[in-house]
C-alpha cells in the first residue's frame, strides 16, 4: 500500500499532476521503493522503459546494485519509486531531486559510466547481447504545482 500513501502525499503536497500520472500508470501494478520518494522534492525525473514480467527480477537487481548506490551519493537526491505496469509490460522510475539545478549539475560522464554498469548487469542477467537491454522509451520531469 506504499503507492496509496505516496499518491495521498503527492496530492496532499500539491503534486496533483504527478499523482494523476502515477495513478494512470500503476492502477494495479506493483511498486518498489528503495528509498521512498520525498513528497517535498522540487522536481521529479520520470523514466519509462519496456520491462517484461520475465525481466523484472534482473531489472530490480540492476537498479538496486547500480543506480541506488550511485543516486545516494548525488547532491539533491530525494528518493525514488520503481513502478511496473504488468498490462503494458513497462517500468516507470520516479526520481526526486531537491532542485533542477542540483539534478543538472551531475556530470554527464558519471551518468554514462553508471548506465554502462547497469546495462552490463542486465546483459549478464538476461543473457542479452543488446547494448541497451532495456532502452528508455521516454524521459522527462514533473514539477510540483505551487
Amino acid at each position: 500500500m506504499k503507492i496509496v500513501a505516496l499518491l495521498k502525499a503527492l496530492v496532499g503536497n500539491g503534486l496533483i499532476l504527478l499523482g494523476l500520472f502515477a495513478c494512470l500508470l500503476i492502477t494495479t501494478s506493483p511498486a518498489m521503493a528503495l528509498r521512498e520518494l520525498d513528497p517535498n522534492a522540487g522536481v521529479v525525473e520520470v523514466l519509462q522503459m519496456p520491462v517484461t514480467k520475465d525481466q523484472t527480477n534482473c531489472w530490480r537487481t540492476a537498479e538496486a546494485e547500480v543506480w541506488e548506490p550511485w543516486l545516494e551519493q548525488q547532491s539533491g537526491y530525494q528518493g525514488r519509486e520503481l513502478l511496473w505496469d504488468s498490462v503494458r509490460q513497462q517500468a516507470v522510475v520516479l526520481i526526486g531531486w531537491l532542485s533542477q539545478s542540483e539534478w543538472d549539475a551531475i556530470p554527464a560522464n558519471s551518468i554514462k559510466k553508471t548506465e554502462q554498469r547497469f546495462d552490463g548487469i542486465l546483459q549478464r542477467c538476461l543473457g542479452s547481447g543488446a547494448s541497451k537491454p532495456l532502452p528508455l522509451q521516454r524521459t522527462g520531469s514533473l514539477q510540483p504545482i505551487q
